[in-house]
């Protein structure tokens, strides 16, 4: 292998690796940035108030915990991050964040738990097969969600959606509506919905064809919620957004890009310079006068929006982007005005690629 390959394999923003698939690999490697943008870090300790009562026995030999699984925690973040091996290393990342988890009921949250199951998960994922660990994991989630809310009667009865949003959150807008039904009869509705919407979704994860609805039903119910409330539960929401990368297949071949115009040298230089996982290539095509763009994948075209939706749907880059933005409202506002700009920004992107559950089927190539 040439040293300039072996450069371009190793670079963390290359997905295109012999273990995994690029996009289970994409999530993992923003599970763990996102984890360490949220300073879990520094959240590592000896153990405190464990579940498991053996891992009091560290505490005979302070810091030995906590500098220990710190550093399985970076090195195998950060190997993951540069493709070393990074099946073992999202096992290891995994399994280390359960063994932390464990060792301090003070540190457990429900999202940090899910993070360390999808790592451990997409380690055992091979590239070759479909990742059904990582769906029934998802599905589990959902299921998890209905059962602890089922056998509450304060779901049944709406009380706890009402107290919620109401005592805790102050939300002006369900107050008002609220206001307008006989009482409780909102809050009701919006508990009987959610035990409803989270069984579905449960259900319809393990039936492979509709992968595609169910990845935006999980999107469009998360997003409504944050909406209404402002509220993420930690990182919770961006956990599950990141997760439902699993629901997008790459294509295994290259993807080809026309557009109406002439490409440029400049134009051409500057997309395989950030083309990292060298998954698109520029073509010269003479186009009809109503396109403008057009993508080729595998045996299959489509042209124009459809074509743009597509090309941003299968770009890691367009992924990290909108993450590297969220991080950035995050540290740059605070309170209102960081939940009204990234709101704002997800109903923006949901405007955008809500045609592609409407859109035509993708016609194939007639030669």
């Amino acid at each position: 292998m040439e040293i300039k390959t072996i450069k371009q394999y190793y670079f963390p923003l290359n997905f295109s690796v012999a273990d995994m698939q690029p996009n289970i690999l994409l999530m993992c490697k923003l599970l763990f940035i996102l984890l360490c943008a949220h300073g879990f870090l520094s959240y590592i300790e000896d153990p405190y108030i464990p579940f498991i009562k053996t891992f009091d026995l560290f505490l005979s030999y302070p810091n030995i915990f906590k500098i220990t699984f710190k550093t399985l925690f970076l090195f195998s973040g950060l190997s993951l991050l540069f493709n070393f091996k990074p099946r073992a290393m999202s096992i290891i990342l995994g399994s280390s964040l359960f063994i932390i988890l464990l060792a301090s009921k003070s540190l457990f949250r429900n999202h940090l738990f899910i993070c360390a199951c999808a790592f451990l998960l997409a380690g055992l994922s091979n590239k070759n097969e479909f990742p059904w660990l990582l769906y029934f994991q998802l599905s589990l989630v959902y299921f998890g969600a209905v059962l602890n809310k089922v056998v509450q009667i304060d779901w049944w009865n709406g009380q706890f959606i009402y107290n919620w949003l109401v005592n805790a959150r102050e939300n002006q807008l369900f107050i008002k509506v609220s206001d307008v039904f006989p009482e409780m009869w909102l809050a009701k509705i919006l508990s009987w919905s959610s035990m409803l919407i989270e069984f579905s979704i449960s259900i319809f994860i393990l039936v492979k064809k509709r992968h595609f609805l169910v990845a935006w039903v999980i999107i469009l119910f998360h997003t409504i919620l944050y909406t209404m409330t402002a509220f993420r539960f930690g990182h919770f929401y961006e956990d599950i957004v990141i997760i439902l990368l699993i629901f997008i297949n790459w294509p295994s071949g290259i993807i080809q890009i026309s557009s109406k115009n002439v490409i440029s040298p400049f134009v051409r230089k500057s997309f395989n310079f950030f083309n990292f996982s060298k998954k698109f290539h520029l073509i010269n095509n003479v186009l009809s006068n109503k396109n403008w763009l057009e993508i080729k994948i595998e045996d299959k075209t489509v042209s124009n929006w459809h074509a743009f939706r597509l090309f941003l749907l299968y770009s890691t880059n367009f992924y990290i982007f909108l993450f590297l933005l969220d991080l950035l409202v995050r540290f740059m506002f605070n309170g209102f005005l960081m939940n009204f700009i990234h709101i704002s920004l997800t109903w923006l992107c949901i405007l955008f690629f809500i045609p592609l559950l409407f859109g035509k089927k993708i016609k194939k190539n007639v030669v």
